[in-house]
């Protein structure tokens, strides 16, 4: 099934309303009394309905209504909140993605729809728990349900009033009523002008009417369609107070006193002589009798319903969003790219006009000022919060926690943070994967915990924060930590290390990343701790990003991911060594010096510079690339910060800035460590974009100022 343009648009904002959806269930989960939660989920019960109906969703319509069903009466506090209610909301909340993936169903899906919704009947009481044993098996059918018109949204003021006999002729009233609630959203107020004194009841007769007001996109003919077998001999009138297309700039709606007057409940002099006296028409009119107590608070409801309607409706107006394929943002973002190098080549060529031609480097320029707004504006549209990815693992940690038998509570911070949203996306199995090994290996049992004087219940914080160029997005949890003893024996075990090799705890930390690394007595479903953490490291890394642990035995463990903010396009510094040339983020950059005799100091021929009182090792670029060629009067020193670590790096020459596009490598230059891609100069030329905290963290200069291998196992980098 090819889905049609609007129907795409349904499945994409149902995706967004079940994704809710699961954040407030989870938090009823923990507040099972917390009405504006419940009221919350049966409205996004009662909007994936409603709209599935419309786009010809039946199956996703029906099913829904019996959640909603159920819910409704959960609002009426009918029905307890229990924790066999959440669980079937969730699993049905994936069984609803489901039908909306696939709106073809077969006879296998229709029949476990049926299943759910008599699940669903008898935990509303619409059916028996325990039917008798010789009754026959019900087949319980879809429900079915007028689907609502896509026309323009109106509101309706509708007056019923039975007729007195109706209830003789087998009709429910209220029957009637639910079933025009199906066609939006209403609210009814109850009239009780004809209800007699007690003993004069008669408890055959319709003593009472309604006031209703309606929004929906159905016309006037499909509300009075419901009414069709009562009309003829009850009160019925219908009239449309407000339609979407009104987009008031204030948000008042009419006076008390005139929807009084248009109802027909007061007369044209009443309602002159109650607003000459100035005071609140509502009070006047009840303290004097005109008009009844019931009849004005029916016209405050209809006054306070459209006055919040309007008022949505202007925020929404205020606050609206496009709705735009990713795959146009990520073609914008290209473009700008290429123009990005097209402006660097016009000011290159620019700056080799003759001293007369100065308009052209003016237009320059200015053509350079709107391309770096263009881009920062472009790259804005990209950046998305963190926050929905970290709230889709409330549920992995809740349905995870009671598979393994433990408690844990998942606490997100910084969900705030943006990202690239190619990022995030390529984010999601990798924190997948640590959360799991948290839960499954990290999290003690609860009696386990309480044996070692901790809380039964674990905790994972997942925490997300800025840091330069960069996000650093940390998983924490308290549960039994990493013995960095017990790792070593194993790497030894296995060949990885030599029994007598001399490495820092950081270090010995660092092999769960190598690939089949486990301490692991046994396998499970879920996870290993180290287990599939070289996929990790080289999902963040392809990323661009770096993966870190941190752990005390017993203390809990902490996974520190640094990821850049974009995939796309960076500030740079361009510098020359040779003829190469390379760039240098520049968000790392502290500083750029003159690599001066004063500045090498006597240091012995150790890499080592001295910039005012301050030590800072440093690294030659030419002499880690291996690039001939003659060396300048002067060298210059680029000093980066990496963490609390302040490191050179020595090049022939500071180009500039320069606005970078980053162009991925093949596959030959993907090997190469130092660099994590390239990007095209004015002249047409490349130059590579270095990787500098893998260069940093693969070499380091000793006291003789030689560098010495960092990789694990003493082989080639």
């Amino acid at each position: 099934m090819n889905p049609s343009g609007a129907a795409e648009t349904y499945i994409e904002e149902a995706y967004e309303i079940l994704q809710n959806m699961e954040q407030l269930l989870l938090t009823l989960e923990r507040d099972t009394a917390n009405h504006e939660i419940i009221d919350s989920i049966f409205r996004c019960l009662h909007t994936i309905k409603g709209s599935g109906s419309m786009f010809g969703f039946d199956e996703v319509s029906a099913f829904t209504h019996e959640i909603e069903s159920l819910f409704d009466k959960i609002r009426q506090g009918k029905i307890p909140v229990t924790k066999q209610i959440i669980d079937m909301t969730l699993a049905s909340r994936d069984y609803i993605r489901f039908l909306i993936e696939n709106p073809v169903s077969d006879e296998v899906t229709r029949t476990h729809t049926r299943e759910l919704i008599a699940d669903f009947q008898r935990l509303s009481g619409q059916i028996s728990a325990n039917p008798a044993p010789d009754a026959p098996v019900q087949e319980i059918p879809l429900a079915q349900e007028n689907p609502l018109p896509a026309g323009e949204l109106k509101t309706y003021r509708i007056r019923f009033v039975p007729n007195p006999d109706l209830f003789t002729r087998g009709m429910n009233p209220i029957s009637l009523l639910e079933e025009l609630g199906t066609l939006g959203r209403m609210e009814t107020v109850i009239r009780l002008d004809n209800l007699p004194y007690l003993e004069d009841i008669d408890p055959e007769k319709c003593h009472v009417g309604w006031d209703i007001i309606i929004s929906t996109g159905a016309d006037p003919n499909a509300l009075r369609d419901v009414f069709v077998f009562v009309e003829g001999d009850s009160k019925l009138d219908i009239e449309i107070i407000d339609t979407e297309g009104i987009l008031e700039e204030f948000t008042d709606y009419k006076r008390i006193g005139n929807i009084l007057y248009e109802r027909g409940d007061i007369s044209a002099e009443d309602l002159r002589n109650i607003l000459s006296e100035q005071i609140k028409f509502g009070d006047i009119a009840k303290k004097s009798g005109i008009v009844s107590e019931e009849k004005i608070e029916s016209a405050f409801t209809e006054q306070r319903y459209v006055r919040d309607l309007r008022q949505k409706r202007l925020d929404q107006t205020k606050t609206s969003t496009i709705r735009v394929k990713y795959e146009k943002l990520d073609h914008l973002v290209n473009l700008v790219g290429e123009m990005v190098t097209l402006q660097a080549a016009l000011a290159q060529f620019a700056s080799q006009t003759k001293n007369e031609e100065i308009e052209l480097i003016s237009l320059s320029e200015h053509f350079e000022r709107l391309i770096t707004e263009l881009r920062d504006n472009a790259m804005e549209i990209r950046m998305v919060p963190i926050g929905e990815t970290f709230a889709g693992f409330q549920r992995l940690v809740r349905d995870l926690t009671a598979d393994l038998g433990k408690e844990a509570d998942l606490v997100t911070r910084g969900s705030e943070t943006e990202l690239d949203k190619t990022v995030i996306e390529s984010l999601k199995d990798p924190l997948l994967h640590i959360l799991r090994n948290s839960l499954d290996h990290g999290i003690e049992t609860p009696a386990e915990r309480v044996r070692q004087g901790k809380p039964a219940k674990g905790t994972i914080i997942l925490s997300a924060e800025h840091s330069g160029g960069q996000v650093y997005i940390r998983i924490s949890d308290d549960g039994a930590g990493i013995d960095p003893l017990k790792i070593r024996a194993k790497a030894v075990e296995k060949g990885v290390i030599a029994s007598d090799a001399e490495l820092s705890r950081k270090e010995i930390l660092s092999l769960v990343f190598l690939p089949g690394f486990s301490t692991a007595e046994q396998a499970t479903n879920i996870s290993g701790r180290g287990v599939g953490m070289d996929v990790v490291k080289g999902n963040i890394e392809r990323l661009r990003g770096t993966v870190e642990i941190e752990s005390e035995p017993g203390n809990g463990t902490t996974v520190l991911l640094k990821i850049p903010l974009t995939l796309a396009i960076i500030d740079g510094l361009l510098l020359k060594i040779g003829s190469e040339r390379f760039v240098i983020n520049l968000s790392i950059i502290e500083e750029c010096v003159d690599l001066t005799d004063e500045i090498r100091g006597n240091t012995e021929g150790r890499d080592i510079a001295v910039v005012r009182g301050e030590i800072i090792p440093y690294i030659n670029l030419r002499k880690l690339f291996d690039i001939p060629g003659e060396l300048p009067e002067i060298e210059q020193m680029v000093i980066v910060r990496l963490d609390d670590k302040k490191i050179g790096l020595i090049v022939d020459y500071v180009i500039g800035q320069y606005q970078t596009v980053i162009k991925n490598l093949d596959k030959v230059g993907a090997n190469i460590d130092e660099i994590s891609g390239a990007t095209i100069l004015g002249d047409g030329s490349i130059a590579l974009i270095l990787d500098v905290a893998r260069i940093a963290r693969g070499v380091e200069i000793n006291k003789n100022g030689s560098y010495i291998d960092q990789t694990v196992n003493g082989g080639k980098k």
